[in-house]
């Protein structure tokens, strides 16, 4: 039996789901001085989908903890801004004060179970937020500016450079036993004669590995929820254990399957599908060279009960029609422990399918016309009418050939890519389903209540092609084309001006532009530059007559004020 251990890497973060209309409720303060736009969420509803855990089962809650960061000398948990991480406050459903996105549960490992262990759901690449002039706005299902690449490479240093220093290493384990209300853990200057113990002083002797983990057993959720931690030995037999854990972690990490390869993400976006093609088929890894922008999760029709000339298609090339499947593959991606020949996991899927319902709800968000400035409406009725002759009628969940777009080739052209003689779609088809339905039978999810959960039958394709979906909201959903390659609107309508490097980071909105401030003078530590000449980062196409290419300034200028109102 082969295991994998998913790795933090946001293999598939890239959930579309539906909006039901309904009447929008008013804009909420947060005494954080937060201004959430409203666009379908309770307050209650928010906490659920930014903490809920989906499956992901990162790293044990303790050793995250009381990690010190190499690269800011603090714990690695203080400050998650750095990668783009939005703060938010503790509460129930979040009771450690973790970022958005950031969840925490009890293992639904057997061997781990009652653990508490850190993961990622949906929230992390879908939820976004803009400041101006000192305001924030927070924009629920807008994409996010995370750097989960930095944020994985930040912890496999930070780990490495603990297990190098005999001190830190034991300082570490100690904490972590501690944390764990472990009653014979020694004291500070006690534990400090474990230092020169040989498992210790080998720590660093670690080489890259596979994830195999031949004692991979799952439970339940309703058992793991309810777990204590197994009882343990003597300190010097759990500081080996710990040891050995924290050797095998960073073994995984060290693998490389899913850290730099190819084109550099950056902040906001991942290369979904060959991270996912390296993660389940590591003999067929290739270089990462399609990332896309995290999308928008409004305005995406569902697909439960819909007869199959009635699908609609998700994803930018509308590769397939089952979001509870794509779902699954995005948990694998954010951390799910899982074995790919008996179909175990540790999966929560009734809570994937309770973001999955969460979400229907959003709708688009309006203007934040107190934050940003008013609609002129007057440009803004000449600029709909602009919007219905050049773009609404390609913006109804179409597909386009690439000679059509003419946007960059590579991610439609990356999903059909082989593996080995198969091709990806009917090679990751049986992985995603035979977890699915294992993750059913063991939380005892009856037929009747998958047959809610999910279309039928589910089916995965390449198509070669890119799917418009409809702007409503997209004001606020920069950089723009699917690859994240154009920093603004104004630069979209304005092809001769797109800039070959461009800053991305920044949360500054430009309410003119209608984008994320890109000037290279703006820096911080989730600053990063944007270059269109790197593989899958060109800023081609969508151009020409048929894009408005004719258009006056006067035109583009009432163009752009109408989308701030759609």
């Amino acid at each position: 039996m082969f295991i994998r251990r998913a790795g933090p890497a946001c293999a598939l973060c890239l959930l579309l789901a539906n909006c039901s209309k309904q009447t929008l409720p008013r804009a909420s303060v947060e005494s954080s001085g937060v201004t959430y736009a409203a666009n379908g969420w309770s307050q209650s509803e928010r906490d659920r989908y930014y903490h809920l855990a989906e499956g992901s089962e990162l790293i044990p809650y303790a050793l995250i903890s009381n990690l010190q960061s190499v690269s800011t000398g603090k714990p690695f948990l203080e400050g998650m801004e750095r990668f783009g991480f939005l703060p938010d406050r503790a509460s129930a459903q979040n009771p450690h004060g973790l970022p958005v996105g950031m969840t925490v549960s009890r293992s639904r490992n057997r061997g781990t179970a009652g653990n508490e262990v850190i993961g990622f759901n949906c929230a992390t690449c879908h939820v976004g937020e803009l400041t101006f002039h000192g305001r924030h706005v927070r924009i629920d299902g807008a994409p996010a500016l995370v750097n989960l690449q930095a944020y994985q490479i930040e912890f496999k240093n930070s780990l490495d450079a603990t297990l190098k220093n005999p001190q830190r290493l034991v300082a570490l384990v100690v904490a972590m036993e501690k944390q764990r209300n472990t009653p014979d853990t020694p004291s500070d200057t006690e534990a400090a004669q474990y230092a020169a113990y040989p498992e210790v002083q080998h720590a660093a002797d670690v080489r890259p590995s596979s994830p195999a983990d031949t004692s991979f057993h799952s439970i339940s959720s309703a058992a793991a929820d309810s777990a204590s931690p197994a009882p343990r030995g003597s300190f010097q037999e759990r500081l080996k254990e710990d040891v050995a854990f924290l050797k095998a972690r960073l073994a995984y990490l060290q693998n490389g399957k899913l850290l730099v390869d190819g084109t550099e993400p950056g902040p906001g976006r991942v290369d979904a599908f060959g991270a996912a093609r390296n993660l389940l088929f590591p003999k067929y890894a290739v270089k990462m060279q399609s990332p896309v922008s995290y999308p928008f999760i409004w305005s995406i029709p569902d697909n439960v009960g819909r007869k199959p000339q009635e699908f609609k298609w998700i994803h930018y090339d509308g590769d397939t029609n089952s979001i509870l499947e794509r779902n699954i593959g995005q948990s694998l991606g954010m951390g799910t422990v899982f074995d790919p020949v008996t179909y175990e996991s540790t999966l929560r899927i009734g809570n994937l399918h309770q973001l999955e319902l969460l979400t229907h709800k959003l709708q688009p968000p309006k203007w934040p016309a107190d934050v940003l400035g008013a609609i002129s409406a007057q440009k803004a009725q000449a600029g709909e009418q602009i919007f219905n002759q050049k773009c609404a009628g390609c913006h109804q969940d179409r597909m386009f050939s690439q000679m059509d777009v003419g946007t960059d080739p590579n991610r439609a052209n990356s999903f059909g890519q082989p593996v080995g003689k198969t091709a990806f779609p009917a090679a990751v088809a049986p992985i995603l389903h035979g977890l699915k339905m294992r993750a059913f039978a063991d939380d005892a999810i009856s037929p009747e209540e998958q047959a809610t959960m999910d279309a039928n039958p589910a089916i995965w394709r390449a198509t070669g092609q890119y799917l418009a979906r409809p702007l409503n909201g997209i004001w606020a959903t920069g950089p723009y084309l699917h690859n994240g390659s154009v920093p603004t609107l104004y630069a979209l309508l304005h092809p001769d001006q797109r800039p070959a490097r461009f800053t991305v980071g920044s949360r500054e909105f430009d309410p003119v532009k209608i984008g994320y401030r890109s000037d290279p003078t703006l820096t911080g530590s989730n600053v990063w530059v944007f270059d269109t000449t790197q593989p899958g980062n060109s800023n081609i196409g969508h151009s020409g007559d048929a894009f408005g290419a004719t258009l006056s300034e006067d035109q583009k200028s009432e163009l752009l004020e109408y989308l701030k109102k759609l």
